[in-house]
């Protein structure tokens, strides 16, 4: 088959075996012509207006995170391996000098080459990656395995695939270069937590270790290390793309791994829906807090070579695009060449340099009127209007929300108030200053033996400073994290609002943000607590006999499939229907004890007029032994009968029941 090219980009087919061996079916085709006639920049409006999985992961930008912070230089020679539709091709494109791309599917390579048709640096090379590696070059300074390793199995046609792929890939690479794995952590949290894993759509099947098999595998941490072993691979560092690595934004390290309250983005079920065993965030805070992260990350970017610069890294991209922004924690050569940390914000977008510009003048500002006071503010190293970049100082110590966690968490109310009081006081300070930091929020403010640092000041305005405006944001700000918080309101005893949704809508303009992407595309998210309910209902049988002048008979019976539940107690909600004069309730086939809290007809508490069994002759049920509200059935046949008529119920009427069943012996 003749080699194609698409804008500038080549498609070498020489081994390419005639058909796409892998493919998703028609919504390749769709993404085929989504590609053709449009311009990666209007990809996330598609998206958007698509609600569709297969259209997000393959077309979102924000899958190229993954790459983006990674210090590829100009001067790189990268290898992508499974390069798929082209997720990542055109940022790797974009930061190197040239691109080598694999993938098996022509499909998919076509959407990949329409996509990036501008570069002039990409070559796909289309076919089996076994048939081609032979003719692959041998000095790649980068060479990319994202979401492309746990397929070794399909690939490697060996016993001992994974070990092999890497021996394989270690003779392509510089010997100053580096491998990248991006992949999934068979022992990610949200396993635990109830979503399927991603290759098998089964529950918990990586943390069982893959016991059913399937032709896909992830790793553990552990796993990695003792596979790496196994290859003679010892220069290796992890990375822990978060939410996980097909869609992050933001990726920690051992050298910045997330502080209590940071992964509270999870509830990231695009694609299928999911249980919600327990609470992630309030876990994820219990395992950094000792210090567990690294083994239940829901993803890793295991980089193996020499170790990268970049200790941090934050998209903040679901905004509109003048405010969207790239922050990084880096290593940076400074005197003696000593490396020093600093933090760097970059605009992501051309529009975006006009916010890096207010960032900078907020810090004069700010600067300015706190020069006196007990508040620092960060200190701006270096700012570069072209690039759109700007340096700060970076800081240690521990945040103002983590001590106010602390109070809280020790009950300790005077050492919180004494905490707010002093913010109150930071916050209120020379407000007759032109500049208004609605950014002001406990999280922003770092503690150490120097004092209070100020290290992030986004959102100013450059206004006479609204106190309580500020004060308001950093509370309802605070009362968005754990549950626990919530006891700061009566502590605080002051009223304090802020409209959050109207600031964030107005920081994310007309983009859709993750949440409500997720809940277009439609997939559940099922507690513990509905689990509980729907097995309780399905547990107790509940059949309902109406009498319509000839007694109770079979066929004039049903079983009730819609029982509500609420904790232990079930809600049985009976319709009263033409000509039925009597009802039997059956709450089960075995010696039960029925406890009834309440009786309703319609909207009316007949409770008490129902129970008094003996005086109205509205119920029936003297097969039992009554005590009070709880009813003993020592029979096999436990049932309740109401008399309609001394109810003084009609049809359309509704009886409703609030109950609870217990099985005895």
């Amino acid at each position: 088959m003749d080699d194609l090219k698409i804008g500038q980009v080549n498609i070498d087919l020489s081994k390419y075996p005639g058909e796409d061996i892998y493919t998703e079916g028609a919504i390749e085709d769709r993404l085929l012509k989504v590609s053709e006639n449009n311009a990666p920049s209007s990809f996330r409006k598609i998206v958007e207006e698509t609600s569709e999985w297969s259209y997000l992961y393959h077309l979102s930008p924000i899958r190229q995170n993954i790459v983006s912070w990674l210090p590829i230089k100009k001067t790189d020679k990268v290898l992508e391996v499974g390069a798929g539709m082209g997720a990542i091709t055109g940022e790797l494109c974009k930061l190197a000098s040239s691109v080598d791309a694999v993938d098996l599917s022509l499909k998919r390579s076509k959407v990949n080459a329409n996509r990036n048709k501008e570069y002039d640096n990409l070559l796909i090379k289309v076919g089996n990656f076994t048939d081609i590696e032979p003719n692959l070059d041998t000095d790649y300074d980068w060479i990319m395995l994202i979401g492309v390793f746990e397929y070794s199995i399909s690939y490697m046609q060996s016993d001992h695939p994974f070990e092999d792929f890497l021996k394989i890939l270690k003779k392509h690479v510089k010997s100053d270069g580096r491998i990248v794995i991006a992949i999934e952590n068979r022992l990610g949290m949200k396993y635990f937590a109830g979503c399927m894993e991603d290759h098998t759509s089964g529950f918990f099947d990586g943390i069982e270790n893959y016991a059913k098999g399937g032709q896909a595998r992830t790793f553990s941490r552990k796993g990695f290390e003792k596979l790496f072993d196994k290859v003679d691979i010892t220069n290796y560092h992890f990375y822990y793309p978060y939410p996980d690595y097909k869609l992050p934004h933001t990726v920690f390290s051992d050298k910045r791994l997330p502080l209590p309250g940071e992964c509270k983005d999870n509830i990231r079920n695009f694609d299928r829906d999911r249980l919600l065993l327990f609470n992630e965030e309030n876990a994820y805070d219990g395992i950094i807090e000792d210090g567990d992260f690294p083994t239940f990350s829901n993803s890793y970017e295991v980089i193996i070579g020499p170790d990268v610069e970049v200790d941090y890294a934050k998209f903040s991209e679901e905004r509109a695009d003048k405010y969207c922004i790239l922050t990084t924690i880096v290593n940076s050569k400074g005197q003696n060449n000593q490396l020093t940390k600093q933090v760097n914000k970059t605009a992501i977008f051309e529009s975006g340099k006009e916010h890096i510009a207010n960032i900078k003048k907020a810090h004069d500002e700010l600067s300015k009127r706190y020069w006196a006071s007990e508040l620092i503010i960060n200190r701006v190293l270096n700012y570069d209007p072209e690039a759109g970049s700007i340096t700060f100082e970076y800081v240690d110590g521990r945040t103002l929300e983590e001590l106010m966690d602390e109070k809280v968490k020790n009950n300790d109310k005077q050492g919180y108030i004494t905490l707010f009081e002093k913010y109150k006081n930071v916050v209120g300070y020379n407000t007759e200053h032109q500049i208004e930091d609605t950014d002001m929020i406990f999280s922003n403010i770092l503690v150490n033996s120097e004092g209070w640092h100020l290290i992030d000041y986004e959102w100013c305005n450059f206004t006479t400073q609204n106190v309580n405006n500020t004060i308001a944001r950093a509370i309802a700000n605070y009362l968005l994290g754990p549950a626990y918080r919530a006891v700061v309101k009566e502590w605080i005893n002051e009223e304090y609002t802020f409209d959050e949704d109207s600031f964030q809508k107005n920081i994310l303009g007309d983009n859709v943000g993750m949440p409500d992407i997720r809940h277009n595309i439609g997939k559940g998210v099922y507690n513990l607590d509905y689990l509980l309910d729907r097995v309780a209902a399905m547990n107790i049988k509940v059949q309902v006999y109406e009498d319509y002048g000839d007694g109770f008979r079979e066929e004039n019976s049903y079983y009730m499939v819609d029982i509500k539940k609420h904790g232990p107690n079930i809600v049985l909600n009976l319709p009263i229907k033409e000509d039925v004069k009597n009802l039997r309730v059956d709450p089960g086939d075995k010696p039960i004890r029925l406890y009834v809290n309440q009786v309703k007809l319609n909207d009316k508490d007949v409770t008490n007029s129902m129970l008094g069994l003996s005086k109205n002759g509205c119920i029936d049920i003297r097969s039992c032994i009554q005590r009070n509200n709880v009813f003993t059935f020592r029979k096999d046949d436990p049932h309740i009968k109401f008399t309609l008529k001394n109810l003084g119920a009609k049809a359309g009427d509704t009886l409703t029941i609030d109950c609870r069943v217990e099985n005895i012996l």
